[in-house]
């Protein structure tokens, strides 16, 4: 309550619209735009270097570039979705519950590859957070469509964080990705 408070809510009114109303059009809009927008910038940066993408000693590069770029996708396909002028409000938490579920059983794949791929290289346990970050951002949608679901909903935080979080999520591994190519091209150890 305090922290609706903060922000300038009254704890009744704070984020509690259905993600697909008129309330979050101009979200979803600006989300959908954003990932649109840094997708674009991510093909854009790794085809000047995609030489090193298919380079087999670089598959845990591939897998971020991969991470990366799901995470936007996720904000897209979940901005498209709650875009849509559905009616039926349940056709859009079946839809939401399908991407998160799609989206975390591929991290749980990519997880496995990427860590063998990253063996023997310094600082993989810093960068599990590129894979727990997007798991748990897929759980709170999953949360947040069974409260909807059940009309338990206490807000649409659990609609807000999860696009956030992968926006934030995406964007950090994709400068990563930068630095990443950086290394390989100043001929730098890759950590």
């Amino acid at each position: 309550m305090v922290f609706y408070s903060f922000l300038g809510f009254s704890p009744g009114s704070a984020l509690v619209a259905l993600p697909g109303g008129e309330a979050w059009h101009d979200f979803y809009l600006m989300a959908g735009t954003a990932a649109v927008t840094l997708v674009g910038l991510l093909f854009v940066s790794l085809s000047l270097h995609v030489e090193i993408l298919f380079k087999p000693e670089h598959k845990d590069f591939r897998e971020l570039a991969a991470q990366a770029f799901q995470g936007y996708l996720y904000v897209l396909i979940t901005a498209l979705a709650f875009l849509l002028p559905a009616q039926d409000g349940r056709f859009l938490a079946v839809v939401y519950a399908f991407v998160n579920v799609a989206m975390l059983v591929r991290t749980f794949m990519r997880v496995p590859v990427f860590f063998a791929a990253h063996k023997g290289r310094t600082g993989a346990p810093r960068k599990r957070w590129r894979f727990f970050i997007p798991a748990l951002a897929y759980i709170l949608g999953l949360v947040a469509v069974v409260q909807w679901l059940t009309g338990h909903i206490q807000g649409g935080v659990g609609f807000f964080a999860p696009v956030v979080m992968m926006l934030a999520a995406s964007a950090r591994t994709s400068w990563d990705l930068l630095e990443y190519v950086g290394q390989v091209r100043a001929g730098q150890p890759i950590e």
